[in-house]
């Protein structure tokens, strides 16, 4: 099987400030997402059905923001172009793709452990 042409998501986005909304939507496939202060808080609700993508863009920096999804310790986005792609299992939202665009000691992804 194949696609027959690109897949767009245009209709499925949400654009938002860490420092007026700290959750972020799960009805929506791609947020961008801009921080405003130090390790202002955002959270990510449990997925809606399994399979689901989440893909998150850190767009405009203005401070640091950290995810707290179910699964994971948190997600870092500090420099605009962090990203992150995750999947929802049923019970927990894993990593698929991340990218750190600056140094990191972690990168965006940081496993919670048991």
């Amino acid at each position: 099987n194949n696609l027959p042409s690109f897949i767009g998501f245009s209709n499925s986005t949400e654009d938002i400030s860490s420092a007026t909304q700290t959750a972020i939507s799960v009805t929506t496939a791609i947020t961008f997402l801009e921080t405003t202060g130090t390790n202002a808080a955002t959270t990510l609700a449990d997925g809606t059905v399994v399979g689901q993508i989440k893909i998150i863009v850190h767009d405009t920096a203005g401070g640091t923001s950290e995810l707290t999804p179910v699964g994971y310790a948190d997600l870092d986005f500090a420099t605009v172009g962090d990203t992150a792609v995750l999947m929802w299992t049923g019970t927990a939202w894993v990593g698929l793709a991340s990218h750190a665009a600056a140094l990191d000691d972690n990168g965006v992804f940081e496993k919670q452990t048991d």
